[in-house]
């Protein structure tokens, strides 16, 4: 081999270690000291489930810390139906929450991290404490992550925000969180805020109000209509009862098949419909006396058929009963409309 061949070789073989070893350089010196790798290593972390590496990209602390105080002050810019007074006693009891309540937050975020889910439903008692109700009203329990749509650096202020787009299952919208990253003094970058909690807050109570407002309306109409059938067949009733008497056996007959034919039949399509309809979470307990408002008139109107044939005070007794107890209950069904009813506004 020529002398120059052997310099040429060693030439090569010199830049070759020097691109390896700048590359390296740039690597750990330059790459892993940016926004970029800090977002990439945090969702290496959520993938593997790796705590440490977690902790070192994102400052659970002041995120939990800013995030509440957004998003509280959001709801309650967002609850429309609040006078001021109500709105400023809100802010404050949520602000003796909050010490509490971060700390279980914190431990939420940190089983999620660890594990990739979120704590269960608590078997306590459902205070307020409980991060995971928590979780589920702020709607973040519903989230899956789409992707990065961009990233903008102040390199002077060693501050930079990354656009981070999410689908979120309950409004069954995408919403774009403002992630705010800080160059920490070795040179790594950490989340540390959400600028924009609060917006996301009233998107979410916007979509909450519009999932309201369509129950309310679809629910409404089913109602209104069954009640139409319902005044119809009292008429039927009462011209019944006025044209004969309880102890005439051609009254009974008639009363029995109004019942049988059309009560009954009008307050199950009720319940059916009714069931049929997409319930809002904050509905739900509105929907669960609608139908057994419903299972009550049915009960009733059975067993007063029933009377009409067997004739027993017991069976009578029952019936009747079955009607004073749903009575009772629609009292309480006009009182939660009401207030669905203002929250869907």
């Amino acid at each position: 081999m020529s002398k120059m061949l052997k310099f040429k070789l060693i030439v090569v073989l010199l830049l070759v270690i020097a691109i390896l070893f700048g590359g390296a350089w740039w690597y750990f010196h330059v790459h892993t000291k940016t926004p970029e790798y800090a977002l990439q290593q945090i969702e290496t972390a959520l993938t593997k489930h790796e705590t440490d590496r977690f902790e070192r990209y994102v400052d659970l602390d002041a995120l939990l810390d800013t995030s509440y105080d957004d998003f509280m002050a959001g709801l309650v810019l967002a609850d429309t139906a609040g006078s001021e007074e109500e709105k400023a006693a809100i802010g404050d009891f949520t602000q003796m929450l909050k010490a509490p309540l971060l700390t279980s937050l914190k431990s939420a975020v940190e089983q999620y991290v660890a594990t990739g889910s979120w704590p269960g439903a608590s078997s306590g008692s459902g205070t307020a404490l409980d991060a995971s109700q928590f979780l589920e009203k702020s709607g973040l329990s519903e989230m899956e992550y789409r992707g990065l749509d961009s990233l903008t650096q102040d390199e002077e202020k060693g501050q930079a925000t990354a656009k981070i787009r999410v689908f979120q299952k309950e409004a069954d919208e995408e919403f774009v969180f403002d992630v705010e990253l800080t160059k920490q003094e070795d040179g790594d970058w950490r989340v540390t805020r959400v600028t924009n909690v609060g917006d996301f807050a009233s998107f979410l109570a916007r979509a909450r109000q519009a999932k309201l407002k369509a129950y309310a309306d679809a629910a409404n109409a089913v109602i209104a209509r069954h009640n139409e059938t319902m005044m119809k067949a009292q008429e039927d009733f009462t011209t019944t009862l006025a044209a004969g008497s309880l102890g005439n056996q051609q009254t009974r007959e008639a009363l029995k098949a109004l019942m049988q034919d059309t009560v009954v039949p009008d307050w199950q399509q009720r319940r059916e419909e009714l069931s049929a309809i997409d319930v809002p979470a904050a509905a739900q307990s509105l929907q669960k006396l609608r139908l057994k408002i419903c299972n009550l008139h049915i009960a009733y109107a059975q067993g007063y058929a029933d009377w009409m044939t067997d004739k027993k005070a017991a069976t009578l007794r029952d019936a009747e009963r079955q009607l004073a107890q749903a009575r009772t209950l629609e009292q309480e069904e006009k009182f939660l409309a009401r207030r669905v009813g203002d929250r869907a506004q």
